[in-house]
């Protein structure tokens, strides 16, 4: 008999507390910014040490988007979305720096949010900024949505068959 297994092989990323999630590791809130399209960035540290004096040094940006019920193509998939993130679609921007020297690692963290909010603040704050994030990210979650649909129905009917030949002569 085949088994089937499928696996998200990729590397961890870290991502703040939530409901549903605890991450590896803790990390910190440094800045909530409030942006002039009403919307909210939220700047984390989930720096680590490595090994001796050596630090990861990761800084996570992100804004929550909470999209409406009538941007879905049905009722289920807003539930179904609902259940699956929270009720948010999120912009993320992470940078990592590894095996920072300790003396550096404050002064390194500092810099990367610098030149991330020196690129970044005027797209984010832009007044269209919500809409254009979610005429994106919806219609990708519909996709996976139907993907992961269809491998389950490919799935099923490999399982099917393989039961109905598994005893038959080749």
């Amino acid at each position: 008999m085949i088994t089937r297994v499928r696996l998200k092989m990729m590397a961890y990323e870290w991502l703040p507390p939530g409901r549903r999630h605890q991450p590896l590791w803790p990390g910190r809130l440094v800045e909530k910014i409030h942006l002039p399209n009403g919307l909210c960035l939220e700047i984390w540290d989930y720096s680590r040490k490595l090994a001796g004096d050596r630090w990861l040094v990761g800084m996570l940006a992100q804004v929550a988007v909470e999209p409406e019920p009538e941007r879905f193509s049905s009722p289920e998939t807003y539930q179904r979305f609902r259940e699956m993130t929270e009720g948010f679609v999120y912009y993320r921007y992470r940078k990592e720096r590894h095996f920072v020297d300790e003396r550096e690692r404050e002064s390194l963290f500092q810099s990367l949010k610098e030149n991330f909010l020196r690129a970044a603040l005027n797209y984010l704050s832009h007044p269209e900024f919500r809409e254009r994030l979610l005429e994106t990210e919806v219609p990708l979650f519909e996709r996976r949505l139907q993907w992961e649909e269809e491998i389950r129905r490919r799935d099923e009917e490999a399982e099917r068959l393989e039961t109905l030949w598994k005893d038959r002569p080749i």
